[in-house]
């Protein structure tokens, strides 16, 4: 509904996952001792295939909405969300199932699988 209503350039794909280490993961989500929601365990790469599946979008639009709609939003588009000269080189690379295989950070190799 959000991206039918705001359109990909103004939907930013958001996620405050956490690692399960220091909460409980009880049915699919992080919860403290005292069973109070700790955040989520969705990371980006499954954020970017959810919207797709979900909301009917390319692959293309969905990285658009986890990249250069939060970086516009944020105000930080002059260096991040998208590749082009003098932008900070913040690259991730995955396979067809948007499973990521490799992470630059400032043009640094951050991840690789």
């Amino acid at each position: 509904m959000a991206v039918a209503c705001k359109g990909v350039a103004r939907t930013c794909l958001i996620t405050d996952c956490v690692s399960g280490k220091h909460a409980g993961v009880v049915d699919g989500a992080p919860r403290l001792a005292d069973g109070t929601l700790a955040g989520s365990v969705l990371s980006m790469d499954r954020a970017v295939a959810n919207v797709m599946r979900f909301a009917g979008v390319t692959l293309q639009q969905a990285v658009e909405m986890a990249t250069l709609s939060p970086a516009r939003a944020m105000g930080c588009d002059r260096a991040k969300g998208s590749l082009a000269p003098g932008k900070d080189a913040d690259v991730v690379l995955f396979d067809q199932g948007v499973n990521v295989s490799l992470t630059l950070i400032g043009g640094e190799m951050a991840y690789q699988q």
